[in-house]
């Protein structure tokens, strides 16, 4: 396999010297990153999920594991990890 769809863009992706759990950016998407992934034999990419700092506007990848109600740290704070409407964002972690 040569090349994959983006999930976000719909456009082929270039495989070529692709490793499994290579992560990949899109060339046609702002700001997607993809992680080429396999499950019983076929290839698929999967998205990086990110989020915005919004104590500095820093974007941060969410690592694997955490979720909805999780904490994670930037600029020295605790923020809450939220997810609605789709989109994962931070929140100020009531003290």
């Amino acid at each position: 396999m040569s090349a994959l769809r983006c999930p976000g863009c719909g456009e082929t992706v270039s495989l070529d010297g692709r490793q499994l759990g290579d992560r990949i950016d899109c060339p046609n998407c702002a700001n997607l990153t993809l992680r080429l992934k396999e499950k019983d034999g076929k290839y698929f990419f999967e998205e990086i999920p990110k989020v915005s700092c919004p104590s500095c506007d820093r974007v941060i990848e969410i690592p694997d594991g955490l979720g909805p109600r999780d904490s994670l740290k930037c600029c020295g704070e605790n923020f809450t990890l939220t997810y609605e409407f789709g989109a994962y964002a931070l929140e100020n972690k009531p003290e």
